[in-house]
């Protein structure tokens, strides 16, 4: 029997945040693009469920009405510690949008999907993208069959250009040769859903400093109110603390869900599911970000902020620049305009994520993040100049923004 082949300009493998953005924008085009998803849409995604202002933009790039009812409107970010509280506009800017956003992946990523597939992408969900064809060293594409039907024989996707956006493990890229870059940050992250009592309204609400009795743990805690009413909570921790293999996501979601107010109802009577883990792939973290013919997007190719653990708008971004890049290599057949992607990065993200992982390095140390909490965080000039850098908004008008941080919690790593 003959294996079937199909026939598309571009092969985008995941319909995440990523891959629907990748999708839509050469839809857009005219770009004939064919989505290929292991999963069913809806389906749960591991995530704290926020979209930053940078994200919003690139929503709203895509056409989507951020004033549906389906999306719970934030202004900003409230910081707590044992010492204070202190909430925190988003900035008045130019750049970006001044309200973030919260909706469940599960009903996020049915709308990104559905918005490229109106905009006449082919999507085809329940199927699994099993590894990359090649041909003399470049990508043409891949082999596919329904997910989860071992005894069928596979079909082929021939594509002039694929685009890997299947998750922080991506198989499919590393089949090509594409590898995790180990000095980079990782993260590791858990959440639950809670129908609490406790309503945090129209804010992110964010804890630094994570207790265990009286053990300070290193990560961060998060509450994001859902516009159903419920919450979701959920905690994270980076690879840069020494003992990062002795805490899982577990404990630490445990010790942060404990902390909190018992009047706030966090138990197991008031949640919804399970407690779901999964990994932070940061700054850039996979090599290379293109191999000829392939481009790497989302979270398959480490693009997480290291300050914040964001992923959703630089998902996006890069789904839009692969988009574009691909674009024009197709009209005008020049394949070095798609392979320039990698140097692009570099140019839009690099000092930003270098940075970023200096950042990681410092507060990999508890003892650090204590004392930052309690010295920094009541003065609002310096936590605001911190959220705007952190969550990447600065509008260019902060200059040596990250060298000042940098700066500061070097301070007070020596005195610490």
């Amino acid at each position: 029997m003959t294996t079937p082949t199909i026939e598309t300009d571009v092969m985008v493998v995941g319909g995440g945040p990523g891959g629907a953005a990748t999708a839509y924008h050469l839809a857009r085009h005219g770009i004939d693009v064919t989505v290929v998803d292991k999963a069913r849409f809806p389906r749960e995604k591991v995530c704290g469920d926020g979209i930053t202002p940078r994200g919003v933009a690139a929503v709203l790039r895509m056409g989507v009405d951020t004033d549906d009812p389906g999306f719970e409107r934030v202004r900003g970010l409230r910081v707590h510690s044992r010492s204070a509280t202190i909430e925190l506009p988003w900035p008045e800017l130019t750049s970006w949008p001044n309200y973030g956003l919260v909706r469940t992946r599960h009903d996020f990523d049915q709308l990104l999907v559905d918005r490229a597939t109106k905009a006449g992408a082919r999507l085809m969900e329940g199927t699994e993208a099993l590894e990359p064809t090649l041909r003399d060293g470049w990508v043409t594409g891949g082999t596919i069959r329904p997910a989860g039907r071992h005894d069928t024989e596979p079909a082929t996707v021939r594509a002039r250009y694929v685009v890997a956006a299947d998750g922080a493990a991506s198989r499919f890229a590393a089949a090509a040769g594409v590898r995790r870059d180990d000095t980079r940050p990782l993260g590791i992250a858990a959440r639950r859903y809670y129908r609490s009592s406790y309503s945090p309204g129209p804010w992110f609400e964010s804890w630094l400093d994570l207790w265990e009795g009286d053990l300070l743990l290193p990560g961060y805690g998060w509450l994001f109110p859902l516009p159903d009413g419920r919450i979701n909570l959920g905690g994270g921790l980076l690879n840069t603390f020494k003992g990062f293999r002795d805490i899982s996501a577990q404990r630490l979601f445990n010790a942060f869900a404990t902390m909190l107010p018992e009047e706030w109802g966090i138990s197991e009577e008031t949640a919804e599911g399970r407690v779901l883990s999964g990994p932070l792939p940061m700054s850039l973290n996979r090599i290379p970000q293109a191999v000829p013919g392939m481009l790497l997007v989302g979270d398959a190719g480490g693009a997480v902020n290291p300050f914040n653990g964001e992923g959703i708008a630089y998902a996006m971004e890069c789904g839009e620049l692969a988009a574009d890049l691909i674009y024009e290599s197709l009209v005008l057949d020049r394949p070095g305009i798609a392979q320039s992607y990698p140097l692009i990065l570099r140019e839009r993200y690099g000092r930003y994520f270098s940075i970023g992982r200096g950042f990681a390095r410092v507060i990999g140390r508890p003892a650090i993040m204590g004392a930052a909490t309690k010295y920094l965080l009541p003065r609002p000039r310096v936590m605001s100049f911190a959220m705007r850098l952190m969550a990447n908004l600065t509008d260019g008008r902060d200059g040596d923004a990250g060298d000042k941080l940098m700066y500061v919690l070097e301070r007070l790593a020596k005195a610490s």
